[in-house]
């Protein structure tokens, strides 16, 4: 029999590679599509995805066990992650591509721990998570300032980090509001189908303020039109299946399986690898010593925070 934690690793890292994906397979229509359409699209596919297979496997539509104020978080924080952190997101991946994006995105647990330092009083701060926080900080330095054979203006470069780390801020904050709910719900044992509830309640939000959004722009038609063509379609609908349905499942399940959070969170992270690979085969996107050097250095300051978690 396989042991539970090599089915949960198996999940996580097919998460991780699944998004990476999904992040290489958006960024070129992100030249043709608006990210004010493609979130909502995306969204909206994948919460229908969840609502049909909560149907068929018989995993209740709703929950009553939550108390009111946690229905209220689970919004908020699909309010913060999948409308203004992925809108934010891809809008930032079309500006500095998706090795860029990778790399100052591998810094999001280092956000929600310091989300946590603040807003939970039971986490603190020891030594070897200090060097990790530092690593970081210097390898997005490394990247902002990276000029070799450099393809983009620097404002734009140094806009685009700023963005992704924007949507970081907005993802972090709701995931750590997000844990108080999850702590509760799961201080009994593990409910898979609950945890797959609250991750499909919490696309609701994001699908409709994202299309909410998307009907105050000016032209909306104009924006539709990109869509008519296959090679914009295909690929929208591809990610959108893979993203906020398969991978997020995939996650799901792996936390499940995984007795250490700091494991899943450590592989959640070689997504930065599989991203830098996949887009310099397939976007052509340049891999220069510098960026590999600052993935390195994010990379390993991720791992020695999350070792602790």
């Amino acid at each position: 029999m396989i042991p539970e934690n090599y089915i949960g690793i198996t999940f996580a890292i097919s998460a991780s590679i699944l998004w990476s994906i999904t992040v290489v397979t958006i960024k070129p229509i992100t030249n043709q599509v608006s990210p004010f359409l493609i979130n909502p699209i995306k969204n909206s596919i994948g919460f229908f995805l969840f609502f049909i297979s909560f149907i068929l496997f018989d995993i209740p539509l709703w929950y009553h066990d939550l108390l009111p104020f946690e229905y209220f978080i689970i919004i908020l924080s699909g309010t913060l992650g999948m409308f203004l952190g992925d809108t934010i997101f891809i809008y930032a991946l079309n500006k500095i591509g998706a090795n860029r994006v990778a790399i100052v995105d591998a810094f999001s647990p280092v956000v929600i721990f310091i989300y946590c330092l603040i807003l939970l009083p039971d986490q603190s701060l020891n030594f070897v998570q200090i060097i990790g926080f530092v690593l970081t900080i210097i390898g997005l330095l490394i990247l902002k300032n990276e000029n070799d054979f450099d393809d983009i203006d620097s404002t734009v470069k140094i806009k685009g980090i700023l963005m992704v780390l924007g949507a970081m801020l907005c993802t972090g904050f709701g995931v750590v509001y997000l844990k108080t709910v999850l702590n509760r719900i799961n201080e009994t044992g593990y409910d898979i189908k609950i945890n797959l509830w609250i991750t499909a309640f919490r696309l609701i939000p994001g699908v409709i303020f994202s299309w909410i959004l998307f009907l105050l722009q000016k032209n909306k038609l104009e924006k539709i039109n990109p869509l008519h063509e296959k090679q914009n379609l295909i690929p929208l609908i591809i990610a959108s299946i893979i993203g906020p349905f398969i991978a997020l499942g995939c996650w799901i399940l792996g936390y499940a399986f995984i007795d250490k959070p700091s494991i899943t969170s450590i592989i959640g992270q070689s997504s930065v690898i599989f991203i830098i690979l996949l887009s310099w085969i397939f976007l052509k996107e340049k891999l220069t010593r510098w960026r590999m050097l600052s993935a390195f250095l994010v990379f390993i300051g991720v791992i020695l925070v999350s070792l602790n978690l």
